[in-house]
């Protein structure tokens, strides 16, 4: 888990729980804790708390200012290793969105693939029908667009798992 970590993270850890931090994964099963939801949820926050101050930083260099910009993006970088550390605890039990094994890289594939699926094909279709039945016609299209996106990175990982034996 270290390894993804931010280096000041990573040294927080360390002086207050040792230099073993990832051996404590092994220990206990977290299947069935409200620690697992707790990881999962912790892990959606980072991933959009990094998006936000990522979108923050673009803001900040179109106003101008350039310093608070590069500080949105140093956190962003470190909520980002703070996902992946939650990602380390979590493969124990399977990906958080698609509850697949993860890990190797044919796992990630066909994790992303159940993922894409599902947003392309459920998930952004969905949204769009409510956006539009709410007379949200932008959102709709928005979600639409999505939706075709979430379509095309499917089949690029359905492709990736054809030809993973080429490589």
């Amino acid at each position: 888990m270290l390894r993804f970590l931010a280096p000041r993270v990573v040294a927080a850890a360390r002086r207050v729980q040792g230099p073993k931090v990832a051996r404590a994964m092994c220990s206990k099963s977290l299947e069935g804790t409200k620690t697992l939801q707790n990881l999962k949820d912790a892990f959606a926050g980072e991933c959009m708390a990094k998006a936000r101050y990522e979108y923050f930083a673009q803001r900040a260099d179109v106003e101008g200012y350039t310093e608070i910009a590069a500080a949105f993006r140093q956190v962003a970088q470190s909520e980002e290793g703070q996902a992946l550390g939650h990602l380390e605890f979590l493969q124990e039990i399977g990906d958080p969105v698609s509850n697949q094994p993860f890990g190797s890289t044919i796992d990630n594939l066909n994790a992303a693939i159940i993922g894409e699926n599902h947003d392309g094909n459920t998930m952004y279709p969905e949204f769009a029908k409510v956006a539009r039945q709410e007379g949200f016609e932008d959102v709709a299209n928005w979600f639409e667009t999505l939706a075709e996106a979430e379509r095309i990175q499917l089949r690029r990982f359905q492709r990736a798992v054809e030809n993973i034996g080429d490589a």
